[in-house]
């Protein structure tokens, strides 16, 4: 008897040393899918570690989807628990078309729509281009991204557009097209790479990380980033409408709308990505660099 406590002070003494009786076990925590698009998501394992940070025993799961149409597909199937890829307005126009019962339960960040081209460094020279031909814009071909794409382009004083339309124009709402630029709608996901065939190509921050573009430094121009409740381009996070007071998923939310999470995403994303919660932009800037380094060696933790 006397051998086997021995025995079991000693096993007790490496499990403590090891940190196995720290960790919590895998199967106490709520583990809530959250469905993705990109590769561009690293701010969720931000999220994870304040949730980790505050003991809250709850796991995000990263769902990847490959097209916009998916996620929340999936979502009102039940397959997945939340999603976080869109914007207010491509959400409206889901559930108006496809009945999704679905709805927002807080906000994320703003990407950006942003002029790009590799043929003029700025405005003026796609303009002066014109001159001797028509310059070839792309644009994405989803309803909202174009609507968002043709604001850009009349803010940039390519084209004028009809003020009845609003939010939500279409190229038959072109009313002037000042510089005769030709208007291209494309898949989003395929304006990237092939910017090189364009003059100039409206993309979001979704596609435009991947192929090493900063709206800061490479953009002709940036959308306006206001992140008051009233633009409809801010991204959320979304559930099931009967899920919409669900207490873990309120705490992923907070957990979210930190300044820590806030300090990631400007950091990490350089200007393609921007809060749209409140948080201390003179804190970030400084935290910027020591916050990026503790989520990457977080992230390097769970791979």
């Amino acid at each position: 008897m006397k051998r086997i406590s021995k025995l079991l002070i000693i096993l007790l003494t490496i499990s403590v040393l090891f940190g196995c009786t720290s960790k919590p076990k895998e199967e106490d925590r709520t583990v809530v899918k959250v469905g993705v698009c990109g590769a561009n998501n690293d701010q969720w394992y931000a999220v994870q570690k304040v949730l980790d940070d505050a003991g809250e025993k709850i796991k995000i799961e990263l769902v990847v989807f490959d097209a916009y149409n998916l996620p929340n597909e999936a979502l009102n199937a039940g397959d997945i628990d939340l999603n976080a890829f869109q914007h207010k307005a491509y959400l409206a126009n889901e559930v108006n078309s496809q009945g999704y019962q679905i709805e927002t339960i807080g906000d994320t960040l703003i990407a950006p729509l942003t002029l790009y081209s590799r043929k003029y460094a700025n405005l003026d020279e796609l303009k002066a281009a014109t001159v001797n031909g028509t310059v070839r814009i792309a644009v994405p071909d989803d309803a909202t991204n174009l609507a968002r794409a043709l604001k850009l382009l009349e803010t940039a004083g390519l084209i004028t557009l009809d003020p009845a339309a609003g939010y939500s124009p279409e190229i038959k709402d072109i009313t002037g097209n000042l510089y005769d630029v030709n208007i291209v709608p494309q898949k989003a996901d395929t304006l990237a790479q092939t910017l090189e065939d364009s003059g100039a190509a409206t993309i979001n921050g979704t596609y435009a990380i991947p192929a090493g573009l900063i709206p800061s430094k490479d953009g002709l121009i940036i959308e306006d980033q206001g992140s008051d409740g009233e633009n409809p381009y801010v991204n959320i996070i979304v559930a099931r409408s009967a899920d919409k007071d669900n207490a873990i998923f309120k705490k992923i939310v907070d957990a979210y709308q930190t300044q820590y999470v806030a300090t990631f995403i400007l950091g990490r994303y350089q200007q393609a990505y921007f809060p749209s919660f409140s948080y201390d932009a003179a804190q970030a800037a400084a935290d910027l660099d020591s916050v990026v380094n503790e989520v990457t060696a977080f992230k390097d933790t769970l791979d």
